[in-house]
Order: C-alpha cells, then sequence, then structure tokens
C-alpha cells in the first residue's frame, strides 16, 4: 500500500471488525511494524519505561 494510505474498519457494537479483509490487512501490518526491531526494540522488557516513548511515537506515526 502507498504511504498515507488508510484502511476504514468497521466494527460491530462489541467492537469487533465486520470487514474482514480489511481488518486481516490491518493485522497484518500490525504485526511487521511490531516485529521491526527499530520501531520496537526487544532491550525493554515493560513498555512502560520511559525510554520506549520515543519508540511509541514512531510506532503510531508509521500506523
Amino acid at each position: 500500500m502507498p504511504p498515507s494510505t488508510r484502511v476504514h474498519i468497521e466494527v460491530n457494537e462489541n467492537m469487533v471488525p465486520c470487514n474482514i479483509p480489511k481488518s486481516i490487512l490491518l493485522c497484518s501490518y500490525l504485526g511487521v511494524v511490531a516485529r521491526d526491531s527499530i520501531l520496537a526494540p526487544t532491550s525493554f522488557s515493560v513498555w512502560r519505561n520511559k525510554g520506549m516513548e520515543p519508540f511509541k511515537k514512531r510506532m503510531l506515526a508509521e500506523v
């Protein structure tokens, strides 16, 4: 997908995705972001660590 492309995910009243193909696309992309050692380093054992803040901001910007 080109950068800045948005994927609209519709959810029902229980917050369960209704349009499965698009939600699979989003989940696959989030998995790629989570496995990126530059965006999500494994050197932090706790995500609440203050040192994780710059990494969290980069991940959100990426998504």
